[in-house]
């Protein structure tokens, strides 16, 4: 179940505004394996990992996370990221640690726009967030996101381990 934390300041504005996006990630992932891909064929996000982003050690600090992995993921007007739940393999590889052990922060870059969702299996969905906004949730939960807005739907994910 994600768990509201805080909401942080928000120091990313100017950077997020001038980012430009290191990947196009599709659906090959195995954590959507379960899917029908030809339902899933025509959208991707746009993502940027550590030092490919201006703040990563912000963000880390911001959340005492200082042994975490930092990614702004980019949702395109009418794309849906489909059900998932996150596997944390790399950050279990690299620090040899237990899913059990992995947790996500989800904090929102932008003030929520109609049409923007996450969605958990076990819990209310997120929307109307304001820019700074913090969730905590781990790899067992089921969870989507959507963008039926006009707009791009930028977050920031800093996955960690306790």
């Amino acid at each position: 179940m994600p768990e509201f934390v805080t909401t942080i300041p928000n120091f990313w504005e100017e950077d997020l505004a001038q980012h430009t996006y290191a990947r196009e990630v599709d659906w090959s992932a195995k954590n959507f394996d379960h899917l029908n891909k030809d339902d899933y064929n025509n959208g991707r996000l746009l993502q940027s990992f550590n030092e490919e982003l201006p703040d990563s050690d912000a963000f880390k600090g911001v959340l005492d996370a200082h042994t975490a992995s930092v990614s702004w993921t980019c949702i395109q007007p009418n794309v849906i990221l489909p059900t998932h739940k996150d596997t944390f393999y790399t950050l279990r590889q690299e620090h040899q640690v237990e899913l059990d052990d992995c947790y996500r922060y989800l904090i929102f870059l932008e003030d929520w726009e109609f049409g923007q969702f996450v969605g958990f299996e076990e819990a209310t969905g997120l929307d109307r967030w304001v820019a700074g906004d913090t969730f905590k949730f781990t790899g067992h939960e089921m969870h989507f996101a959507v963008n039926a807005s006009a707009v791009n739907f930028h977050t920031c994910q800093v996955s960690t381990f306790a």
